[in-house]
């Protein structure tokens, strides 16, 4: 696979004490491949068709994020999995 684009993942870091209210995030600059859905994805994750969504071929395997910053854009994530040596996250 080429891993030529770059995604930001967004880690959510907690405050280590109970004085501190507000949760901070980590961003991480990851490679990864855009590649759109097949039409059984389209309706198994979102339950209609969108051709807005996409999938991300993530390189290594990556958990506790909960958003993405792709091309300039905050998205949330709709669903993941992991494949192989891969993680693959739906927007």
């Amino acid at each position: 696979m080429r891993f030529d684009d770059r995604v930001t993942l967004l880690l959510e870091v907690r405050p280590k004490d109970d004085l501190e209210d507000e949760a901070s995030f980590m961003e991480t600059a990851v490679p990864c491949m855009r590649n759109s859905l097949t039409d059984e994805e389209q309706i198994g994750i979102f339950g209609k068709y969108n051709l807005d969504s996409f999938k991300l071929h993530l390189q290594d395997i990556h958990q506790d994020f909960s958003e993405v910053i792709y091309k300039g854009k905050r998205r949330a994530i709709k669903g993941r999995k992991h494949h192989k040596n891969s993680t693959v996250i739906y927007l």
